[in-house]
């Protein structure tokens, strides 16, 4: 009985690990304009970025600016949990490592 409640315990807190966290994205880029974000557009690039403390200390390049091409002269951002996030989140969470997905999209 004792078992049963340390493994729902450890479950609920590795399921908590993967949906917490405080995530901070650098927005910018190759002198695009950013747009607003009910304007649609096509997705042209996206990155896993990782981070240290549950979201307080990147570890990875949390930054927009070389995500999208030269090219493109406007762009949308978004940040996401992608169903993938949740899981390595839900495992490496438990260790304060966590991941969202960084999107670009181009306006037109």
């Amino acid at each position: 009985m004792l078992m049963r409640k340390l493994v729902l315990v450890l479950v609920i807190i590795m399921f908590a690990a993967g949906l917490t966290g405080c995530y901070t994205i650098k927005v910018g880029g190759n002198g695009q304009q950013l747009s607003s974000s009910n304007e649609s557009g096509s997705l042209v690039a996206e990155k896993r970025v990782w981070y240290a403390l549950w979201g307080i200390v990147p570890i990875s390049d949390n930054s927009t600016d070389s995500m999208a091409p030269s090219s493109v002269k406007k762009v949308r951002v978004e940040t996401t949990h992608t169903f993938l996030d949740y899981i390595i989140s839900m495992f490496t969470g438990l260790v304060s490592i966590v991941c969202n997905t960084a999107e670009v999209y181009e306006v037109k």
